[in-house]
């Protein structure tokens, strides 16, 4: 048994890990939204790493080249985490080259400043102390814990999907506000000596939030948390976006009202519409009209709920009015027409210009 670790300290460190374990292979599994479970995934090993990487005692039981890899995972849990947040709360999340660089960037920083510690721990040398290289990682790892926060907080009151909600409210956020405090008493103790309790404390607190999420996973179920992925919108051509098919005659009275305020009354057209405000017209509870558009209109965002119907009438006066872009742009309900371009090319794969441009060369062949 390594000199400074404790028998109930290991005790509580396997633990810790057999719940992370049980988080692991629940995202290995087949699933909706790959990406997204091979991101939590990643931060899942990171913690796993750190279990092993905060006792240096540990590492010395590791084979080299698996102490390495642990420590590689472990000096760039931030980024991980930055990058499991990311993708948890975007629905259209992918493994981008940018996104993947600034994490294997952080892995290769956290790596440089931290191996040569490693190795002299390993080797039974003299511990080389902190370097100025060590300085720029520890403020790498503030910069990607406060990201993480960001990524946590933006987008939460157009977030539609209420396990998700639940998961941001006491989860996500659970994390990123622990990840701060856990990441702020390690920078202030660097190279200082610690009680072993300290050490303890920040192990049970992630194997508290980490049980947390497999209560939640228990209750909720992960494929619901993660949500299948947003239906993809073929390229309309230059064929207008269809009309909606009739609703039932027996929905619900507040989704008709929904229906008509969006159908008839054009209230998608208002700029900076939110859901409070559409609440309010409505006469609703803002979770009333979050559960009728995700449950029954099966949108998980409602930006792009405003994107659709804002979309679809520009989709269809582009093919049929002279009037300018900038024009229909903004009275669709776009502020300006920079998010207007960027939003009409995500979902039709082609420019209004030109989709203006090929509905016009089609238009005759069509009436002959």
């Amino acid at each position: 048994m390594p000199a400074d670790a404790l028998p109930w300290d290991l005790l509580l460190r396997g633990g810790v890990a057999g719940i992370l374990l049980f988080h692991l292979v629940n995202l290995v599994l087949p699933g909706p939204r790959p990406a997204v479970r091979a991101a939590l995934a990643a931060f899942t090993l990171s913690l796993l790493a750190y279990l092993f990487c905060q006792r240096a005692a540990l590492m010395t039981l590791l084979p080299s080249a698996i102490a390495y890899a642990a420590l590689a995972l472990c000096v760039s849990s931030t980024a991980w985490l930055w990058l499991a947040a990311r993708a948890l709360f975007n629905d259209r999340f992918r493994w981008a080259g940018p996104v993947l660089a600034l994490a294997l960037g952080m892995v290769l920083l956290g790596s440089a400043a931290a191996a040569p510690r490693l190795a002299a721990r390993l080797e039974g040398g003299a511990d080389p102390g902190r370097t100025a290289l060590g300085t720029v990682h520890a403020l790498a790892m503030v910069a990607f814990t406060l990201a993480a926060l960001w990524e946590v907080l933006r987008g939460w009151q157009d977030d539609l999907v209420e396990p998700r909600r639940a998961a941001r409210r006491w989860a996500a956020l659970g994390i990123g506000v622990y990840a701060t405090l856990a990441l702020a008493v390690e920078l202030a103790l660097r190279d200082r000596p610690v009680d072993p309790l300290l050490p303890a404390l920040h192990v049970l607190g992630i194997g508290s939030v980490a049980m947390a999420l497999a209560v939640l996973v228990a209750r909720r179920s992960l494929d619901l948390i993660l949500g299948l992925p947003p239906a993809a919108t073929a390229p309309a051509g230059v064929a207008a976006t269809p009309a909606p098919p009739e609703p039932p005659a027996d929905e619900p009275p507040a989704l008709r009202r929904l229906r008509q305020a969006m159908a008839d009354e054009h209230a998608y057209r208002r700029e900076g519409l939110t859901l409070a405000a559409l609440a309010a017209d409505l006469g609703l509870g803002e979770a009333a009209l979050r559960s009728l558009i995700n449950q029954h209109l099966g949108f998980r965002n409602f930006n792009d709920f405003l994107h659709h119907h804002r979309l679809q009438e520009a989709a269809g006066r582009l093919t049929t009015e002279d009037l300018p872009i900038l024009t229909i742009a903004l009275e669709c309900g776009y502020g300006s027409i920079g998010p207007f371009n960027r939003a009409f090319r995500q979902r039709f794969g082609m420019t209004p210009t030109e989709y203006r441009a090929g509905a016009r060369m089609v238009s005759p062949r069509s009436a002959g």
